[in-house]
């Protein structure tokens, strides 16, 4: 984050300067500009720019994803707040959610790209271009080969069916049919409501558990044991004197 002295402070009048982040006029002294600069507000705007894909250049702030410079009466805080750029966000923001992209390389204006993980590819972010690529039929197929080992889905010897472990379930081997058991099945999503609930803050892990066909157990890294994984057995443990114990309770 830069923070120099004179960082986003612009010449204004004679007597004047203006601090183009927080749409303010500062007196021209160095003790007032250095004041300014180093207050929690200063700095807040920066981090708001390094967030929403603001940059200033040329003495002019531009966001990158409204694609237009601010005028000189909207601060950072303002334009964020705006219909525009608010409703750019939470648009692009359901666009990537649970889709693996991300966007950090773009909203701190270090790229004019976002990255696709499960693709390993970078492309021009725009609603779009994102809209076109988290539904293409590549990308939608990259997503379910991450998303089955997160969800307990392992392949059985029919190639057109796989197995939900946490269902005990046999599902159609199609994109479709098994991101719609993981997304809409009431008893997939109940369990992991479940269990969710039970290991949110006790250090316990279902990863093995969901990645390994075979393996029956949650580990509790606090106390350093196995725990039989299902609800019953998760929440005799983490409500046991031993366990609790360990988080000096």
């Amino acid at each position: 984050m830069k923070t120099g002295l004179l960082y986003g402070v612009v010449a204004c009048s004679k007597t004047r300067v203006r601090c183009v982040f927080c749409g303010v006029y500062i007196p021209k002294a160095s003790k007032c500009i250095e004041q300014h600069t180093n207050g929690a507000k200063h700095k807040e705007h920066i981090e708001l720019m390094n967030l929403n894909g603001i940059y200033f250049n040329n003495d002019v702030l531009h966001c990158k994803a409204c694609n237009r410079n601010l005028p000189e009466d909207e601060s950072v805080l303002k334009h964020i707040e705006g219909d525009d750029h608010a409703n750019w966000i939470a648009a692009i923001d359901d666009l990537v959610d649970g889709e693996f992209i991300t966007l950090d390389a773009f909203l701190s204006c270090e790229k004019d790209e976002v990255f696709c993980e499960v693709c390993n590819s970078s492309f021009y972010c725009s609603l779009q271009s994102i809209e076109e690529h988290v539904n293409h039929i590549n990308h939608r197929t990259n997503i379910t080969t991450r998303l089955k080992p997160l969800n307990g889905i392992f392949p059985v010897d029919n190639e057109d069916e796989v197995w939900c472990k946490v269902c005990d379930a046999y599902i159609d081997n199609t994109v479709q049919s098994v991101l719609g058991h993981i997304d809409d099945d009431e008893q997939h999503m109940e369990w992991f409501t479940e269990i969710e609930d039970l290991i949110e803050n006790q250090e316990v892990s279902i990863e093995s558990y969901l990645a390994n066909e075979h393996e029956n157990y949650a580990y509790c890294n606090k106390c350093q044991m196995e725990v039989t994984c299902n609800a019953r057995s998760i929440e005799s443990h983490v409500h046991s004197e031993a366990h609790l114990n360990q988080f000096g309770l």
